[in-house]
Formats: structure tokens, sequence, C-alpha cells
């Protein structure tokens, strides 16, 4: 079986070369095509976005407390605090690794 020409060869492969350059750019402009159109979606969708902020209302209450000797008005609180928990101390060593084996 005879080889092909040594031009037909180069000619050949920087055929294929320039198929495969085209192909690269095509795919990358697809994926960053993609990659924007999901970023566009994904804002959209946040919560921090116009549309689709809800609208939070909240009252206030006074109560009114009656003593012999005069009248009170004050706020009521609905909060309740709690305190963080302690920090947790043990008798055990803290263990050390690092980054070698």
């Amino acid at each position: 079986m005879e080889s092909p020409p040594r031009a037909s060869r180069s000619r050949a492969r920087d055929a294929g070369v320039r198929r495969l350059k085209r192909a690269t750019k095509g795919v990358l402009l697809g994926a960053t095509a993609l990659a924007g159109a999901f970023a566009g979606i994904a804002a959209h969708s946040a919560s921090g976005h116009a549309a689709g902020r809800a609208v939070v209302r909240t009252t206030t209450r006074t109560v009114r407390t009656t003593t012999q000797a005069a009248t009170t008005v004050a706020p009521a609180t609905t909060e309740t605090f709690t305190p963080p928990p302690p920090p947790v101390t043990t008798q055990v060593a803290p263990v050390v690794t690092t980054g070698g084996s």
C-alpha cells in the first residue's frame, strides 16, 4: 500500500488543526454564553432583587399599667435574651496536625 505524498499529509493535518481550533472556539463561546445566562438567572432569583422583595410590617404595642399613685405607660417587649453557653473545657490536649505525612 502506498502512502500519500508528504504535501497531502501536511494539508490534511493543517485542515484538521483548523477544524479543531474552530471547534474549540465554538465550545468556549457556548460555555461563556451559558455561564452568563445562568448568572443572569441566579441574579434574578436572588433575594435582593426588587421584584421578589417581600414587604415586612412590624407593629409596636403599648401596655398601660395602673398603680395607686400614678398611671405609667411602658412599651411591651417580645424579645427574650438567652446568653450563649459557656465555653467547653476539657482535660484532653488538642491534636495538632500538619500538611506532612
